[in-house]
Parts: C-alpha cells; sequence; structure tokens
C-alpha cells in the first residue's frame, strides 16, 4: 500500500475524499489529512507520505508552497509525488506547479475517473522509483537485473498496456457470458471507467463495441458452418435474443445473419478484431 496525505482546507472537500474514494482498492492507505500546508507538511515528513494530493490555495502554506518546500529540504528520493487539485484552471498556477514536479494537476470538480486514473499512475511511478533507488543499492549484477526487470513491468503497468492486454485476453475466453466494463475491471484490480479508457486509447473503440465486434466475429464464424443452424448463432455468440442479436448483426454487419450465410456480399466495412 501506497502512504497517501490529503491537504485540503474546504472541510467539505477534504471529508468527500477522505471518506468516498476507494483507496485500498487503489492501492493506498490513507495515513494522514490536513486543513493547511503547515500540518500537511509535518504528515508527510513524520508518515514518510509516497503520494500528497493537496489544493492550492490554503492557509499558512499554500500548495505550491508546500511542493516549494518539500523540494528545498527533503532528498529526492524522500520527496512525494503532489497531485495539485484546484478550483483554479489559471495557467499560471499550472505552470509553476508543473516547474516544481508536480505529477498532476486536477481542476475541480474532479471527475472520479480522472482522479482514479491519477492514482493509479502515481503508484505505478512511485512503485518504479523504488526500483530506481534499489537499483542504485544493488549488490550484484543478479540483484540489478532482477530490480530492472521490474522496473520494465512497473512503465508497461503504468502506460496501462499490461492492463488492456489482460482484458483483451480475458474477453477472448469469456466473451459468450454475460460481460460489463464493471465486471472485467474488477478482475484487474481497477474500475469499469479506468478500462474503457484505455481500451478506447489502446484500440479505437470502447469496451462495449469492441466486446460487440469480438462477437460479431464468432457470429460471423459460425454463420460460414452449415451445420449451426443459424437460430443457434445468437447463444452461441453470447446473445439470449435472437432478435436483438439479428438486429444488432444487421446494424455492425451491413445485413441479417440469413443474408451473410447466402454469401451477400457486405455492405460496409466492418472489421472484427484481431
Amino acid at each position: 500500500m501506497r502512504r497517501l496525505v490529503i491537504a485540503e482546507d474546504e472541510e467539505l472537500a477534504r471529508r468527500e475524499l477522505e471518506t468516498t474514494m476507494p483507496w485500498e482498492r487503489w492501492g493506498y492507505m490513507l495515513v494522514g489529512s490536513a486543513e493547511d500546508g503547515l500540518h500537511a507538511w509535518d504528515l508527510l515528513v513524520e508518515r514518510r507520505a509516497e503520494v500528497v494530493i493537496t489544493d492550492i490555495r490554503m492557509p499558512g502554506l499554500d500548495g505550491l508552497a508546500l511542493m516549494r518546500k518539500a523540494e528545498a529540504e527533503l532528498e529526492p528520493a524522500e520527496r512525494p509525488l503532489f497531485i495539485i487539485v484546484s478550483g483554479h484552471a489559471d495557467f499560471e498556477y499550472a505552470r509553476e506547479a508543473v516547474r516544481l514536479g508536480a505529477f498532476d494537476y486536477l481542476i475541480k470538480p474532479v471527475d472520479d475517473g480522472e482522479l482514479e486514473d491519477a492514482m493509479l499512475r502515481a503508484g505505478m511511478r512511485a512503485g518504479e522509483r523504488e526500483r530506481l533507488a534499489g537499483l542504485e543499492r544493488a549488490a550484484t549484477a543478479d540483484q540489478a537485473y532482477g530490480l530492472l526487470r521490474d522496473l520494465t513491468r512497473e512503465r508497461t503497468a503504468e502506460s496501462g498496456d499490461s492492463y488492456v492486454e489482460a482484458a483483451i485476453a480475458d474477453l477472448g475466453e469469456r466473451f459468450m457470458t454475460d460481460l460489463s466494463a464493471d465486471s472485467v475491471a474488477g478482475r484487474l484490480g481497477i474500475s469499469g471507467d479506468h478500462l474503457s479508457r484505455l481500451l478506447k486509447r489502446a484500440t479505437g473503440l470502447t469496451f462495449n463495441e469492441y466486446l460487440t465486434r469480438l462477437r460479431m466475429k464468432r457470429a460471423m464464424e459460425l454463420l460460414r458452418d452449415p451445420s449451426v443452424r443459424v437460430g443457434e448463432v445468437a447463444d452461441l455468440s453470447g446473445y439470449r435474443d435472437a432478435r436483438y442479436f439479428s438486429t444488432l448483426f444487421r446494424r455492425v454487419v451491413g445485413m441479417t445473419p440469413s443474408e451473410f450465410r447466402s454469401g451477400r456480399t457486405r455492405r460496409d466495412g466492418f472489421e472484427p478484431p484481431r
């Protein structure tokens, strides 16, 4: 579990972050929350926070000043990753935050999916930093090799490729069952929204679009087999409602299942996933 500190002077916003976010599922342990930057500084030092979510405008010490203090007084390996959460979209705030090394800059009201994405990436980056520190301390070549291997895995996970690959493999095995983005993502330890964004970025398709194309590919394969009745194709492709399947097949492929079986040329550019 990564150690997390929250710095937010608005009590309602602070309580919401403390109590409504699934920190443990995202790989975090909330070790403290503060209503101002000075208290946040004490917490992040005493509890060795790895990630800090901080507002910009706070009494005593604002979020940017908190980052400057960390930069001036902590060794690089001791500095937490800062995720700025602010109601200000001002370019100067964002530029200064980036200059100080902010990991991310989120505008209030923060979308839960955006926060989850930032937290998962921050956790992976924290793991990468640990690997690099361990690599510097490695006493033998074997230890160094193992750390480099783990670091490569961390970087692959941060890009989201490992989640996409695992999701596609899962879909390939279970596409005939009742599936949703949430159910597939739950097996990976992430949210359905996060998986959908990763899948869209990697394939250009939403989760439902990818699943539909996978099922249509299977349906087309079955329709080429004369021993399988058209009425059976729907169930074998993951659809319990044959009428709905026929309507969807026509919309996606450009013709009815019967027309496809008869050898009619498709009217559109349907391309099933590879």
